[in-house]
C-alpha cells in the first residue's frame, strides 16, 4: 500500500508536465528538457496499471490515513499475538 501511495502521489505531481509534453509541438526538445520526469511518469503510469488502478485516482491523504490506521491495527494485533504466545508457552509448561 505504501508503494501505491507513492505511485499515486508521483503520478499526480507529474501529470501536468506530461500533458504539456503531449501538447508540445517540438516533443523532442521538450523531452530533452524533462526526460527524467517523463520517464518517471510513464513508469509510474505503467505500475498503476499493473496494480489495476485506472480512472479516477484515490486521494493520497486518505490512503495515508488508512495506511496509518492499518499499521496501528497490525501493531495492536501483533502485541496481542505476543501475549497469547507467551500464555501458550505457560500452558505447555504446566501441561
Amino acid at each position: 500500500m505504501a508503494l501505491l501511495i507513492k505511485n499515486i502521489t508521483t503520478y499526480k505531481e507529474l501529470k501536468p508536465l506530461y500533458d504539456e509534453y503531449k501538447k508540445s509541438r517540438d516533443k523532442e526538445k521538450y523531452l530533452r528538457g524533462y526526460e527524467s520526469e517523463i520517464i518517471l511518469f510513464e513508469a509510474v503510469s505503467k505500475a498503476l496499471k499493473a496494480f489495476g488502478v485506472s480512472g479516477k485516482l484515490s486521494d493520497p491523504t486518505k490512503l495515508k490515513a488508512k495506511y496509518k490506521r492499518l499499521i496501528a491495527e497490525k501493531d495492536a494485533l501483533y502485541t496481542k499475538y505476543g501475549k497469547l504466545k507467551k500464555q501458550l508457552q505457560e500452558y505447555d509448561a504446566v501441561k
